[in-house]
């Protein structure tokens, strides 16, 4: 299961993006301008919890290290 998870997440976030593209093309802004909760939401819920949990980790980037304000 935790190998079809992203496959989802992925298929989520591609049709995300092709609606707002399709609807951007169209002139439709209502359309295209309502995807972008659904990527935040994505976002927050998928991508900011994991960065979360592996603050620990010194290869992240975004990661608080000690001495740092």
């Amino acid at each position: 299961m935790k190998k079809f998870f992203p496959i989802i997440q992925l298929a989520f976030v591609a049709v995300v993006v092709f609606y707002g593209t399709f609807c951007l093309f169209r002139g439709d802004f209502v359309g295209a301008y309502s995807t972008f909760p659904l990527l935040l939401f994505y976002w927050v819920w998928f991508v900011a919890r994991k960065r979360r949990k592996n603050l620990e980790k010194p290869d992240d980037p975004f990661s608080r290290r000690e001495g740092d304000s």
